[in-house]
């Protein structure tokens, strides 16, 4: 079945930090892909994503963020890297329940009145270990390892069908 919605993580899937929610205020811009935070700390967006973002919204595909973060850090590093204006439905809470957060998007876009079977998403996320519980609560969702299933963010594009 053809994929409709891709639901990424944020942390470490689509930037290089592990954490944006330590991130403190004053955020400096170094460059379009690229800010510091107040103690120092850098994130830099991975090579490929916003190519691949503008794409697979060129195709279609409506696009979940489902993020283990606090939600105003998120919402707030998504605006300063203008990534924000990509996701149709962004999903950050403060816990790491990867397949309660998917279940907050399909019930968000179902409001919208937009009806997703689990095996037309794909979620991109970089540890496997949320995989089970997505499967098991949510049906068969196409899970991808970044980095272990594919190297680059620009491959999903051929995942689609």
């Amino acid at each position: 079945m053809k994929i409709k919605v891709v639901i990424f993580d944020a942390d470490k899937t689509l930037w290089d930090h592990y954490n944006i929610s330590e991130f403190e205020d004053p955020i400096k811009v170094i460059n379009k892909n690229e800010i510091e935070d107040a103690k120092g700390r850098k994130l830099k967006v991975f090579p490929d994503v916003r190519d691949t973002l503008e794409e697979l919204k060129k195709k279609g595909i409506i696009l979940g963020l489902a993020t283990w973060n606090y939600p105003d850090k998120t919402q707030k590093i998504l605006q300063i890297l203008d990534l924000y204006k990509y996701f149709d439905v962004i999903v950050s809470r403060d816990f790491p329940y990867k397949f309660i957060m998917i279940n907050e998007i399909f019930n968000e876009l179902r409001n919208k009145g937009i009806k997703i079977k689990p095996e037309e998403t794909m979620f991109v996320d970089d540890r496997r270990s949320h995989f089970g519980n997505v499967w098991l609560y949510l049906g068969n969702i196409k899970c991808v390892e970044m980095w272990k299933d594919i190297k680059c963010h620009s491959e999903i594009l051929h995942m689609l069908d």
